[in-house]
């Protein structure tokens, strides 16, 4: 007989932390560019607002800030000089930071640490308040920014924008890996331009091909949240600046968009409540402090012991793993063997983080890879 997972919830962000009233942070990606990410960002933070929450987007496409056009807001946002505090604008009922409400048409020509930097700045010094999202319109591709909000902000979960050609496949599965690798939970893909309906006889033409997105969902057994067709009301919307969801609420389009706040929103609680397969499989963790080993106890039963240098070698996180090839570069010579773990804590229901002794914190160990490495053996995961 199984024992019964334990429920953990979601911790509470640290008083001092910037973004302590933002219930969750969810990141909108795509593997490539012209895929409408941007789009899909501003009208999912619409359906969320539409639906009663409290919403926040935050553009963090440095190099092509599009949501002040898809917002049409042009406002400069005010700063509180009492408590240094930049207050986001506020369109269509949700709160908007971009640096597109600062910098003009001017292009910015910024080295990555530069642009990692501002978006930093954008978590810390933008008074967000009282949130139940902030969704972060994410660049195209896997680089910096990526890996300072993977980082900084505590992501909830990742939504992974593609259209259905080939080639859009193979570069959103390695968005998604890139998503997998920083041990964010995807809560899904949403499958852009998806379908043509002719708007006179109403026959479907599929111009970049069908069943990408559902390809891709079945491949790396995630839920296809959304299919969006192509129309032509959505782009002549979007360039006038008024999100279809807000602009034609009864459309077929605006339908589609609220189908998938409300699917995002699903399966989030699904992974906070340990529902889903890669969620909380663990029941409890007790720190053995002498013993320099932590032991787990699963819900099928099964027990794991680790050593404190094992679990710190096996850091997952981007210092210690390259981002590119998977390969570890923390060398085992480099983790002392008298490593300790100062605080454990969960993320979420999914995952846990660990303050070490030697100053390192910045590694999230996913139940799942803690179970694959532990139930099937340290050595075996090394090979």
């Amino acid at each position: 007989m199984q024992t019964p997972s334990v429920i953990v919830p979601a911790p509470p962000r640290p008083d001092a932390s910037p973004l302590k009233g933002v219930k969750h942070v969810i990141a909108v990606g795509s593997g490539k560019g012209g895929v409408g990410k941007s789009t899909t960002a501003v009208n999912l933070a619409m359906a969320l607002a539409h639906l009663g929450a409290k919403v926040g987007l935050l553009d963090a496409d440095i190099y092509g800030p599009s949501l002040p056009k898809l917002m049409g807001s042009r406002e400069m946002p005010k700063e509180d000089l009492e408590r240094k505090k930049i207050i986001p604008v506020q369109v269509h009922g949700v709160k908007l930071m971009s640096i597109g409400l600062l910098g003009g048409d001017v292009p910015l020509v910024w080295r990555g640490p530069m642009a990692s930097k501002a978006v930093s700045q954008f978590l810390g010094d933008v008074d967000w308040g009282e949130l139940d999202y902030l969704l972060i319109d994410l660049p195209p591709g896997t680089g910096d920014i990526q890996l300072t909000l993977a980082q900084s902000a505590r992501l909830a979960g990742a939504v992974v924008v593609m259209t259905p050609q080939g080639l859009a496949k193979e570069i959103a599965t390695r968005g998604l890996k890139m998503f997998q690798q920083l041990r964010i939970p995807v809560l899904g893909i949403v499958e852009n331009m998806s379908e043509f309906v002719c708007t006179n006889c109403g026959h479907v033409e599929h111009i970049f091909k069908s069943g990408g997105g559902k390809e891709v969902a079945e491949k790396l057994k995630l839920p296809l949240l959304a299919s969006i067709p192509l129309d032509a009301s959505l782009v002549e919307d979007s360039d006038i600046g008024i999100p279809i969801v807000v602009s034609r609420p009864d459309s077929l389009i605006a339908k589609r968009y609220l189908e998938l706040a409300q699917k995002m929103a699903a399966e989030l609680s699904s992974v906070l409540s340990g529902a889903r397969s890669e969620s909380a499989t663990i029941v409890k963790v007790e720190p053995n402090t002498p013993a320099k080993m932590l032991k787990f106890t699963w819900s099928d039963g099964k027990q794991s012991v680790v050593t404190f240098a094992d679990l710190r070698f096996y850091c997952p996180c981007a210092h210690c793993v390259d981002e590119h090839s998977g390969k570890r570069t923390l060398k085992r010579e480099d983790v002392k063997n008298d490593v300790a773990a100062l605080k454990v804590t969960t993320v979420g229901n999914y995952a846990l983080s660990v303050d070490w002794s030697d100053g390192h914190n910045t590694g999230i160990y996913s139940y799942d890879y803690l179970r694959r490495i532990l139930i099937e053996g340290i050595d075996r995961a090394r090979n």
